[in-house]
């Protein structure tokens, strides 16, 4: 069953150009992934939903709002924001839609090894770097705060589960028949295949943002290496155990 399993790499971009390259991505995918026979398309999103109303609430909004995909379930990984305020924004954007059927799960509030430390210290080597996500310093605060939300604060809870535990329930669940969509680090995915090594085999496929080669952007985030792609980077040896997963 393992020859049905796809990994379809969607490369990193800017922030300012995110949304059309996966406006791209999935009007790509709408065509080539159509299967009538077979249903709805079953989706977990795994993203640092970032809020309000920005591109990682955006690419969600996408796909919860297609015919053609039925999404499972919304789990959060700390990257672009926190942890927190993240789910708190993704809450709110589903009570907006009318969408509080999708449950919302909480994840990993940090990536496995590194950690704001580190990162400083390796820009004193290496120099600066235009976007760290939740540390970036002007739009710093500690994790368990929720900044403003001009949106309005959500009055629905998410999930009583962890995203790795849920995510590892839901391929179970459905086994073979889920896309994973990755729009954020990869902390999570890693920690679901740490707990079952057979959490990747059992996943349908995986879609993910993440690296690039030759960007043509004049963003920050790639003015030091056209290479350092801010959801790989973020969480590195995330990436390493999601991509070299049986």
């Amino acid at each position: 069953m393992k020859t049905k399993n796809r990994i379809i790499p969607a490369r990193g971009v800017n922030a300012a150009t995110r949304l059309v390259a996966i406006s791209l991505l999935w009007l790509i995918c709408a065509a080539a992934w159509c299967e009538p026979a077979a249903g709805k398309r079953k989706i977990i999103i795994d993203q640092d939903g970032a809020g309000p109303a920005g591109t990682d609430q955006q690419s969600m909004l996408m796909l919860i709002q297609s015919p053609q995909t039925e999404v499972l379930g919304l789990t959060m990984v700390t990257g672009d924001q926190w942890l927190k305020e993240e789910v708190a924004h993704t809450l709110r954007m589903l009570e907006l839609i009318g969408r509080t059927d999708i449950p919302v799960v909480a994840g990993a509030e940090y990536p496995l090894v590194r950690r704001q430390e580190d990162t400083e210290l390796w820009e004193k080597q290496y120099g600066t770097v235009a976007w760290v996500g939740a540390w970036t310093p002007r739009f710093y605060h500690p994790h368990n705060q929720v900044g403003d939300m001009p949106e309005g604060k959500p009055t629905t809870k998410p999930l009583d589960e962890d995203a790795a535990h849920f995510l590892l329930r839901m391929v179970h669940k459905y086994p073979h028949d889920i896309t994973i969509y990755e729009g954020g680090p990869m902390t999570n995915l890693a920690l679901a295949i740490s707990i079952d090594p057979e959490f990747a085999g059992l996943a349908k496929e995986l879609v993910f943002m993440g690296g690039s080669i030759n960007p043509k952007t004049d963003n920050p985030e790639f003015t030091s290496s056209p290479h350092r792609e801010f959801n790989l980077w973020f969480d590195p040896e995330a990436a390493h155990i999601v991509l070299r997963a049986a």
